[in-house]
């Protein structure tokens, strides 16, 4: 038996999960913990993470280190997306990682993280054909699977937390703030090939939070019709009436408006007909790539 721990450094979140993995591949996982960060939001004019979410984070990691300890885990994976990518003191960030906390982080590129979220996509719904989103706090990223091969990708920096910052800690977004952000990611889109799908699986806690909302399952396809309707009315209402709506996660509330722009955007500009949500994402991703290499490893020669 072998256990692992995978952390994800995002935006929003700092979460580990550890894993218990036998001798055929098999997994089953132990335990998950998540702090709620926010890296990216307030970073300061130089583009640097701030002080106070820089020492919240390395605590974070700390308190991780001492139940990996704790738990005798293995092997530690710990990736990093686009907080720690566009930050300015990033090497800081690593630094302060490995002295304080001993844990070495492997910072993703966008278009590596986008490759993680389709192939966690594949293991958990095993579809050949699809369009797929993740939107972090961060960043977002989106691209189009072929007979199981990642046909294209990219990444851009509007996640939730970004744009709800770039847009001023909005309490109710305006139909012209709605307008013009997609009028600006339709920018960015132009540069993916949608080979004509119009079947998209999204992923991540803004999305999560959606379909919670909804009261709709994981892996169930909805029509896109009924899914933008959920994201015309959080994004019409007020701070104060989406908080009232059940489920709604109060950390989250302030900026999910703004964080579903990116779903609103790519429904209309690739006129997508269904949606499904997954489970599953980075970590996922990752895992599985870890279960193949361990595989390929007990290959003799």
């Amino acid at each position: 038996m072998t256990k692992v721990a995978l952390i994800d450094i995002g935006s929003n979140s700092i979460r580990m999960v550890l894993y218990q993995i036998d001798a055929q591949r098999q997994y089953h996982e132990l335990e998950r913990y998540r702090h709620f960060v926010q890296l990216a939001k307030d970073m300061t004019a130089a583009g640097e993470i701030n002080t106070a979410n820089f020492q919240s984070g390395i605590a974070a990691l700390r308190q991780f280190q001492q139940i990996i300890n704790q738990q005798q885990v293995d092997q530690v994976i710990a990736t990093a997306t686009e907080a720690i990518r566009q930050a300015k003191n990033k090497q800081d960030f690593i630094q302060a990682a490995w002295q304080q906390a001993q844990i070495k982080i492997r910072v993703l590129s966008g278009k590596q993280e986008a490759a993680y979220d389709a192939l966690a996509i594949q293991t958990d719904l095993q579809l050949q054909n699809f369009l797929f989103l993740d939107t972090g706090g961060g960043s977002f990223e989106m691209g189009a699977v072929g007979q199981q091969e990642l046909l294209q990708a990219g990444s851009w920096p509007f996640g939730a937390v970004k744009l709800y910052d770039s847009l001023h800690a909005p309490t109710q977004l305006s139909s012209t703030q709605i307008k013009k952000v997609q009028q600006h990611l339709q920018q960015g889109l132009q540069q993916i090939n949608s080979h004509n799908m119009r079947r998209l699986v999204v992923i991540g806690g803004v999305h999560r939070t959606l379909f919670t909302i909804m009261d709709q399952p994981a892996a169930h396809w909805l029509s896109a019709a009924k899914v933008n309707s959920w994201v015309q009315l959080i994004q019409q209402n007020s701070l104060a009436q989406n908080l009232t709506l059940e489920h709604m996660e109060t950390q989250r509330a302030p900026f999910m408006p703004a964080g579903l722009l990116p779903l609103k955007t790519i429904i209309d500009y690739f006129a997508v007909q269904q949606i499904c949500f997954s489970k599953a994402g980075l970590r996922n991703g990752i895992l599985q790539e870890y279960l193949e290499q361990i595989s390929l490893d007990s290959i003799p020669g």
